[in-house]
């Protein structure tokens, strides 16, 4: 009668994905990242303050200016020198974005995600 041999201790079996498989994951994560940032609330008919987002490696004064330049006010930074809070718009319609950001979000549920950490709200 053969006998089977429990694997050495010491072996480890070496498991890899395909490149198939590979790129199926990658996929499959890039869909969902595009799916989060599908489903956040965008800017609506400029009746709401919102969020513009430029690129991480912009500097805060360099995005103010660009928002500014754009015709936005600007009421203040975001959480991240990125992000820049600019106020509604006095005709109720919504400005294009400035030069280089990527895009706006209302700030309708993300405020604490978005607006600065040292800002304080009135009490009633």
């Amino acid at each position: 009668m053969p006998s089977t041999s429990p694997a050495e201790p010491g072996a480890a079996r070496a498991e890899r994905l395909s490149p198939g498989g590979g790129l199926l994951v990658g996929l499959v994560c890039l869909l969902v990242s595009f799916g989060a940032l599908a489903s956040l609330p965008g800017p609506t008919d400029g009746s709401e303050p919102v969020a513009i987002v430029f690129p991480p490696w912009t500097d805060g004064a360099e995005a103010v200016a660009l928002s500014f330049a754009a015709g936005h006010r600007v009421l203040r930074s975001g959480r991240f020198s990125a992000v820049v809070v600019v106020a509604p718009t006095l005709n109720g319609k919504a400005r294009s974005l400035p030069k280089g950001a990527w895009f706006s979000l209302v700030l309708a549920g993300l405020a604490g995600c978005l607006d600065s950490s040292g800002r304080t709200e009135p009490t009633s």
